[in-house]
């Protein structure tokens, strides 16, 4: 395990690279629907497998975290420490934006299926703790652990797990889920999104509040599949144009200009650099 906290301290891209291939690969893998479809319909039994491999995956992360001696500096924190929740206020108010057809009576929830309105807010819960374990808890602390004891440092920690967030989004366009542009579109406002809530975890000393904004905002987001006459199941036409997709990019680039703004105040980690390799004295037993 010494080994393995070392070289991930000392190449945190190359581990959050790993780290996400593999996660991904048994999230993606990992599908219990054909076996939930006779219980649960085809719906429902989508929600109720990514939930399982997404509540499971965080389990084992927040495990492998605190193996890493680093919980508390992943945010896992408790609620007399988080500082300046107030801060995540404009995902509030995207969320608000894009559940307006709900908002304004265009759109109405399918009320006569509760079970799977109930598996698409576990879903979508899982999601926020998934991601946001994933790419700020793990990824993100030990790049800050790494670079982060300068200013400078944590800009590039911010950026470099964001940009890695946003890239892992280009699995929808191989699993045929949404188009090429919408794929580009998505990937580069997933790292807005992803400069947005790691500026809010540094910020408020905790992961909890990023994680239920997150879920909040991708609960608000999705709700046309489970709307009456829903597209469940069909391919997104969300920013299938040009125009759309400018238009997608214009609203989330402000998330990204916040998040670099309110880094401004988070304070570089104390100390030097930890890179894994520094020798314990002679003195210390090895545990």
């Amino acid at each position: 395990m010494h080994r393995l906290k070392s070289f991930a301290y000392q190449y945190p891209s190359v581990t959050s690279l790993v780290v996400i291939a593999v996660f991904t690969f048994v999230t993606e893998a990992a599908d219990l629907a054909p076996f939930l479809s006779r219980y649960l319909g085809r719906q429902g039994a989508a929600y109720a497998s990514g939930a399982i491999a997404q509540g499971l995956s965080s389990v084992v992360l927040a495990a492998i975290i605190a193996r890493l001696g680093l919980s508390r500096k992943a945010g896992f924190t408790g609620r007399r420490e988080w500082r300046q929740v107030w801060l995540a206020w404009p995902i509030v108010l995207l969320g608000l934006l894009v559940a307006w057809p709900l908002l304004d009576g265009s759109l109405r929830i399918d009320t006569a299926q509760p079970l799977v309105i109930v598996l698409y807010l576990l879903v979508y819960l899982s999601t926020g703790f998934y991601e946001e374990i994933l790419c700020r808890g793990f990824m993100l602390t030990i790049m800050i652990r790494k670079w982060g004891h300068t200013r400078r440092g944590v800009y590039l920690a911010v950026l470099t797990s964001s940009a890695i967030f946003g890239a892992l989004h280009v699995v929808s366009l191989f699993l045929g889920r949404i188009s090429l542009l919408a794929t580009l579109t998505q990937v580069l406002y997933a790292t807005f999104f992803g400069v947005f809530f790691a500026a809010c975890v540094l910020r408020n000393h905790s992961i909890w509040p990023a994680i239920l904004f997150h879920a909040l905002f991708d609960m608000c987001s999705d709700l046309n599949a489970i709307a009456v006459g829903g597209a469940f199941g069909q391919v997104s036409s969300t920013n299938s144009t040009p125009a759309d997709a400018l238009g997608t990019i214009a609203v989330t680039l402000p998330l990204l200009i916040y998040g670099l703004v309110i880094l401004r105040k988070v304070e570089p980690a104390r100390g030097t650099p930890d890179n894994g390799t520094r020798k314990r004295p002679a003195s210390c037993p090895v545990g």
